[in-house]
């Protein structure tokens, strides 16, 4: 059994992390504060998440993170909240690479190429929600935002899905 990890595959990790600590923390220059003890939940999710990127606790991680926006905003919708939807795509997607094979095998380049290009079409679903809960702050309700946020996101991953090929060239 090898119990060394490739180099790529630290990166991933790290950045995953990271991707999870700045969806939580991403409010913070415009006031949204999260307690120490989210912190710590959501930075031990992230540290499971980097070795064990299949685990339950991830996604319920991911989850922390989205519950403690959702009651934190509760009809604003502040800019941090688009740095935010960048962290949680990116940990998300660096679970997904780490996921693909054993630790000690480094992740292609053209494989972390194809999920950096599907985070970034899925993440574009952000700036356009953002921009109608702006237009609308006081046209229309909360609800109507989770449905504006649910239908971008769905747009945007078959928009990943039809633009970017799941293989290669044959």
């Amino acid at each position: 059994m090898r119990l060394s990890a490739a180099r790529s595959v630290w990166v991933v990790r790290a950045v995953g992390l990271l991707g999870l600590l700045v969806g939580l923390l991403a409010g913070i220059p415009e006031g949204y504060t999260p307690s120490l003890a989210v912190v710590a939940v959501v930075l031990l999710g992230g540290v499971l998440g980097a070795f064990r990127p299949d685990h339950l606790g991830v996604s319920m991680t991911l989850a922390v993170v989205l519950v403690w926006w959702a009651i934190k905003l509760h009809t604003q919708v502040p800019a941090g909240t688009l740095a935010a939807a960048a962290g949680l795509v990116t940990a998300h997607v660096a679970g997904t690479l780490l996921s693909y094979g054993p630790r000690f095998m480094p992740i292609p380049a053209e494989v972390v190429r194809l999920w950096a290009v599907r985070g970034l079409l899925v993440w574009l679903a952000a700036p356009v929600v953002w921009f109608v809960a702006r237009v609308y702050a006081d046209h229309a309700t909360p609800t109507s935002y989770w449905l504006a946020g649910l239908t971008a996101a769905l747009m945007g991953a078959v928009v990943a899905a039809v633009v970017v090929p799941t293989r290669g060239g044959d």
